[in-house]
């Protein structure tokens, strides 16, 4: 399974501006692939096309492309503002935001708030366990643990 995570931008440009096609999911019929489009911020919609990926490919039908539609909230790097978007687009992207958008999805199924906040604070006190860990550990020597991708 190969996933594009769209975020409708090449850096500083919008991918509409530049790329042909309506789709990036389109390029895999040129290969005999299947291949699908999905909102790339609703969870559930991910999960049933990634489910249909995986069991075409473990019952031998070959890959799949998925293109995840999404949205980059914030400039290319910390060096950019972003400033290129529009607010008006950057504002509808932020209110489909997949973490609000699955929290009220569960709220409706009847999932107790205890249980989401519980959810919620575990993955926060993970988060911030892995970020003290990373912050921790020994800077790599780079006489023995070099870049290996330019070596001849």
């Amino acid at each position: 399974m190969f996933v594009c995570e769209n975020n409708l931008y090449g850096e500083f440009t919008p991918m509409a501006a530049v790329t042909a096609g309506v789709d990036i999911a389109g390029r895999a019929k040129a290969y005999g692939m299947p291949a699908a489009v999905v909102d790339g911020n609703y969870v559930w919609a991910v999960r049933e096309v990634a489910q249909e990926a995986v069991d075409r490919a473990r019952a031998g039908g070959g890959p799949t492309l998925l293109e995840c539609r999404t949205y980059r909230h914030y400039g290319h790097s910390k060096a950019d503002p972003g400033k290129y978007r529009p607010k008006e687009e950057v504002e509808h992207w932020l209110g489909r935001d997949p973490l609000p958008r699955a929290r009220e999805r569960l709220l409706a199924e009847g999932v107790p708030e205890e249980d989401i906040a519980a959810v919620e604070e575990d993955v926060k006190a993970r988060m911030e366990r892995s970020v003290a860990s990373a912050k921790a550990a020994p800077y790599p020597d780079p006489a023995e643990e070099r870049a290996t991708e330019f070596a001849a």
